[in-house]
Order: C-alpha cells, then structure tokens, then sequence
C-alpha cells in the first residue's frame, strides 16, 4: 500500500510541469493576440495575390500567405501545448476592412494593400517586440524573438513598396 501511495505521489510530481506549461493570462491574451495578426495577414496576403496589378505586390502577397502562414501554424501549435486556443480565421473588424480594401482595383488597390500591409506591420512589430521583452514562457518568447526579424524585414519592404506605388513607380 505504502508503495502504491509513493508511486501516485511519484507519478503526480513528475506531472506538474504539464501544468507548469500554462500561460498566465496576460501571456495567454497576447498568444490570442499575436496569433490573429499572422492569421489576418495570411488573408490579405491571398487577396492581395488574387488582385494586386504590381508583380511586386504579387510577389509581397504571396510572401505574406506564406511567411504568416508558417507563423500563424507555429503559433497555433504553441497554443495547443498550452491549453490556449487561437484562431484559424479572420476576425469580423478584419474581414470588413479586407472587404474595403478588395473593393479597390488596379493601383488603387496596390496603393490600398501596401498601406494596409504598412500598418498592420507597424503595430505587429511593436505588438511582438513588446511582448518578447517581457515574455515569462520560454517558448513564447523564442517564438517571438524568432519571428520579429521577420516582421520587421516584411515591414521594410513593405514600406518600400508603399513609397513605389505611391510614385506610380510599381512595375506592371
């Protein structure tokens, strides 16, 4: 009986860090947060793809579908090992101002979705910076250092493409 016991005291102990995995709430919020932004970005990166008139539009899209993608799944699988579920689809605010955007067409939508594109990484990158500076989890913050160099390299590029289409100077 005494060894039955040690070993369900045994067994309980080495369970705890299952439970030491959680996030606080603020973490958690952040996780959610964080999370909606790659998958908002993905949606717009495959509009902007569909519509842009730029092959360098196009090719920033297509990019967004695919670097947001991979970071919207590595965020998701982060959120499963901590009990923080996330979304896989596009809020109801962003699904209107995509809508706005994709009512737009030839360099009018251009200039629309690299402003969008511009915005969207300008708070995300502070949003993520922010949050790796104070990040207790471990692994939500290497996720988040891992990813700023990203953002900030998509949000350059997107500023520079903004200034181009600006100018009329996107190649068609």
């Amino acid at each position: 009986m005494l060894k039955t016991v040690s070993a369900l005291m045994l067994s309980a102990a080495l369970s705890i860090p299952a439970f030491a995995q959680k996030m606080d709430n603020d973490e958690a919020a952040a996780l959610k947060r964080i999370a909606q932004a790659n998958v908002n970005e993905v949606a717009a990166g495959k509009i902007g793809a569909e519509k842009a008139t730029s092959p360098d539009v196009k090719r920033f899209a297509q990019k967004m579908v695919d670097d947001h993608g991979k970071m919207a799944q590595e965020l998701k699988s982060l959120g499963q090992s901590k009990g923080v579920p996330v979304a896989d689809s596009t809020g109801m605010t962003d699904m209107a101002k995509l809508k706005m955007m994709e009512r737009k067409s030839g360099a009018e939508f251009d200039q629309a979705f690299m402003d969008h594109m511009v915005k969207e990484h300008e708070l995300t990158a502070k949003d993520v910076e922010a949050t790796a500076a104070k990040a207790k989890d471990a692994e939500f913050k290497a996720a988040l250092q891992k990813a700023l160099p990203h953002i900030k390299e998509h949000l350059a590029e997107a500023k520079r493409l903004q200034a181009s289409a600006a100018a009329g100077g996107t190649r068609k």
